[in-house]
């Protein structure tokens, strides 16, 4: 159990998906089909986490590895302290990367907690738990997410967490907002 309020972090289980799916619908704009969270789980079933306080679902965050050759990725590169105009060596440096050796990288899915949970250090333990789970079983050297660039809470948390801007995606969302990509080194 938690300090700041009861609640525990496991690994999800199918069971565990229609309540998830409700938390996503509660919380965020961008929601999933139940197939995908399924083929989430089966694949990478270890890094897909709920917290839960009284057999209740509060709060999960969904997960998977992949094999990055974008130096932005793995923590390699910023683009946002890069000048806006990007030179040919800029271009031909990524073009060269596409022919580099790949890196494991974790990538956040998803992570919601309720409304009436938020600021209760949820957040904090289901994304330290799965960045553990990334590094320790997967070998991961990085953990990359892409946030909202108006969801100043979500910035704030993952900046405390070692997380820091390094790409916006333009019109990323459904609704055209643009997307911050934040990486933490590991």
């Amino acid at each position: 159990m938690n300090q700041e309020t009861d609640f525990i972090v496991r690994n999800a289980d199918e069971n565990d998906i229609p309540e998830v799916m409700e938390v996503n619908l509660r919380t965020l704009p961008e929601n999933y089909w139940y197939g995908f969270y399924k083929f989430v789980l089966d694949k990478w079933g270890d890094l897909f986490l709920v917290a839960e306080t009284d057999k209740k679902i509060i709060g999960y965050i969904m997960n998977r590895i992949e094999d990055a050759r974008d130096p932005v990725l793995y923590g390699k590169e910023n683009e946002l302290i890069k000048e806006k105009k990007r030179s040919i060596e800029d271009i031909m440096s990524s073009f060269k990367n596409m022919f580099s050796e790949s890196h494991k990288v974790g990538h956040v899915i998803s992570i919601a907690v309720l409304p009436e949970y938020r600021k209760k250090g949820i957040g904090t333990a289901l994304l330290n738990e799965a960045i553990k789970k990334m590094k320790d079983n997967y070998g991961a050297e990085a953990v990359y997410l892409e946030v909202r660039v108006s969801n100043k809470e979500a910035i704030s948390l993952y900046k405390k967490l070692g997380f820091e801007e390094v790409r916006i995606v333009k019109e990323y969302y459904r609704d055209g907002e643009d997307a911050y990509v934040m990486v933490k080194k590991l």
